[in-house]
């Protein structure tokens, strides 16, 4: 069987390019022709590296990203760019003719399901159906001063965010299938009735579990208004002073760094936490570790939470959407605590922290509970959708 995932790229860290280079190499590795069709890759090798029998293809394209740009600007200039798109893939497929194309980004969302090639089409979506629009709460809480013109601007781009979620919607529907990650998401996903849930498997080779003897918090992701760590430093200044001998320690890097250290010197903390860049060998922070917390605004499955559980790490984490209800089990593996409740979230890390008992329990619950997210697990889900999409 012949498998095309089309993405912007795997030249980065980010959590789609991981992931889509995990499973897309599971398939290689069992007999699946695999084929990672880029737009962007301008020469940069894959971030992660890839099954030798894969045939990456990048069509060159280059789309701009939201970032420095407005998501207006980033629309106008990359409209153009759709049409030329359309047909590349579409001689491509005539080459090819895969069985299953994938649209695993989100470029291909607007016009995969068009082309008459014969493959059965799915969507992806790694994020929250609705997090376009809940991006501007979060970035108007962080700022200093808001003016009615601010105000104005964050409205505007809130509209403009619900029109994208309904032009996807439609874009969905034209699908042979929507994938979800959390049954939690699916909840938001009537719009389209042939959405099925298959999670992200976790891309962190266990290697131990941790001993739950270190005395540090952990918290790992890029460093930005969505992860939401400057309020993670608040909850813990409620109660670092109580235990000197522990300390916070996030991992990550982005744009919110100096916000970070600012609320870790407001406090005095600086003994009492670390910020730590990214790395590879992200598990060593892991097994050095004895409580996982997340404190994000919203998700789409953090596979951090996954992780943690794997190395046997308990958690607490804001029940935000979408992702925490799906993986924590509530007194069982970790706490869940409603989003925006400080003081309830630094009373479930004293509880963890007093009690080793406790810590040890959840920690076990959690490996357990991990294996429902393993690749082998996973992988058969997918592999069963093919199935299913081929035979109809």
């Amino acid at each position: 069987m012949k498998i095309a995932y089309c993405l912007f790229g795997t030249y980065s860290t980010g959590g789609i390019e991981r992931v889509t280079t995990v499973k897309a190499n599971w398939l290689a590795e069992h007999g699946y022709e695999v084929y990672l069709v880029t737009t962007g890759h301008a020469g940069r090798p894959p971030y992660y590296p890839l099954h030798p029998s894969i045939k990456h293809i990048d069509l060159g394209l280059c789309y701009d990203e939201a970032g420095e740009l407005s998501r207006f600007t980033v629309y106008r200039r990359n409209y153009p760019k759709y049409r030329r798109h359309r047909e590349e893939l579409e001689k491509l497929f005539a080459d090819i003719r895969p069985d299953i194309a994938v649209a695993a980004g989100w470029h291909e969302g607007s016009f995969l399901y068009q082309l008459k090639d014969g493959s059965k089409k799915i969507i992806e979506h790694h994020a929250w159906r609705h997090a376009n629009v809940a991006l501007y709460p979060v970035y108007l809480r962080e700022l200093d001063h808001v003016t009615a013109v601010t105000h104005f601007k964050y409205w505007l781009r809130t509209l403009w965010g619900n029109l994208m979620t309904y032009k996807q919607g439609r874009y969905d529907r034209q699908f042979d299938r929507l994938v979800v990650l959390t049954e939690e998401d699916k909840t938001y996903c009537t719009h389209c009735p042939t959405t099925s849930v298959i999670p992200n498997p976790i891309t962190t080779p266990s290697s131990g579990v941790s001993s739950l003897s270190d005395k540090v918090i952990l918290a790992v992701g890029r460093l930005d208004n969505q992860k939401n760590f400057p309020e993670l430093v608040d909850i813990w200044a409620l109660i670092a002073k109580e235990y000197p001998g522990w300390k916070l320690r996030i991992v990550g890097e982005g744009y919110t760094d100096v916000r970070i250290l600012k609320r870790v010197k407001k406090y005095g903390l600086e003994e009492q936490f670390e910020l730590c860049p990214f790395t590879k060998e992200i598990q060593k922070h892991y097994l050095s570790a004895s409580i996982y917390a997340m404190t994000s605004a919203f998700e789409g499955l953090p596979l951090v939470l996954v992780e943690a559980e794997s190395m046997g790490l308990p958690l607490v984490s804001y029940a935000c959407p979408c992702g925490p209800r799906d993986i924590i089990r509530d007194g069982q593996d970790g706490f869940l605590v409603e989003p925006g409740n400080q003081k309830a979230f630094a009373s479930r890390l004293r509880q963890l922290i007093e009690d080793e008992e406790l810590r040890r329990r959840m920690g076990q619950a959690a490996k357990i509970n991990s294996q429902r997210f393993s690749l082998e697990n996973v992988m058969k889900q997918w592999v069963d959708l093919f199935a299913e999409l081929t035979a109809e």
